[in-house]
């Protein structure tokens, strides 16, 4: 197995988890970042890697991985020597390295991730961008480990992107457990929703989410609306089931 190109974890979590555990199959993972020793050992140990939270601990490699919150991620690029360096965020920008590194671009895989669920990367779309072609051929060596999917996108494209996951994904997972939480204060099992949600998702492989939408704000049955944001216990799901029937009901005009 070839082994030849040492690379630098920055992160411990759910995309670095992910990421780690694929990339350890083809590279060496040589050293696993996270403020929390407890957290960066954790996962060194899957990765036969060097655990360290000190950011200024980190020794040459052919390549970091920023996988960490992005609210951090420039606090922590100052304390981080020129190095080939990548973040694998949706919205933040390429240009956060242009000042301190010479060489760097982002490798973006738009999937959910959790620890302890696995995931076939295989198909997820690998979202790549980088200042140099030769750093651009290293993501893409790099990303082709991972996923058949790789796509060049900018920054502008890609948090663009980044928001419409978060409606697809964040939102909809959210919604849910919303009603997750109605089925069970009627003693309902949440499953009986399954076949449901699976045919709406299905139907989006051959049509636009615009043209297959169904539902009583579709129809604008503004009776069956009403009643239901009656019987609606929470006041905050009121105002969500209000808001978003009311959007489309406009959509529609």
């Amino acid at each position: 197995m070839n082994r030849a190109r040492n690379i630098i974890l920055i992160g411990s979590g759910n995309v670095a988890t992910h990421l780690g555990l694929k990339l350890s199959n083809f590279y060496n993972i040589s050293q696993v970042y996270s403020r929390q020793i407890k957290n960066a050992n954790k996962l060194a140990r899957l990765l036969e890697a060097e655990a360290i939270n000190d950011i200024e601990e980190i020794k040459k490699a052919d390549l970091a991985i920023i996988a960490i919150k992005d609210s951090v991620v420039i606090d922590t690029l100052k304390k981080i020597k020129d190095i080939p360096i990548i973040h694998t965020s949706g919205s933040l920008s390429i240009n956060i390295f242009k000042d301190e590194f010479s060489s760097y671009g982002v490798l973006y895989p738009l999937q959910t991730f959790n620890q302890y669920v696995e995931v076939d990367l295989s198909s997820t779309p690998i979202c790549i961008e980088a200042n140099t072609k030769k750093m651009e051929n290293m993501i893409i060596e790099i990303g082709s480990k991972i996923s058949n999917n790789i796509i060049h996108m900018n920054s502008g494209q890609r948090k663009k992107l980044h928001i419409a996951a978060v409606f697809s994904c964040n939102f909809s997972n959210h919604m849910f457990a919303i009603s997750e939480e109605i089925l069970e204060k009627s003693n309902i099992d949440f499953s009986i929703m399954l076949p449901l949600i699976k045919q709406t998702i299905s139907k989006l492989s051959d049509n636009k989410a615009k043209a297959v939408q169904t539902g009583p704000a579709r129809r604008k049955d503004k009776k069956i609306i009403h009643d239901h944001i009656k019987n609606i216990d929470d006041q905050d799901v009121k105002i969500i089931y209000e808001i978003i029937s009311n959007h489309i009901i406009n959509t529609y005009e």
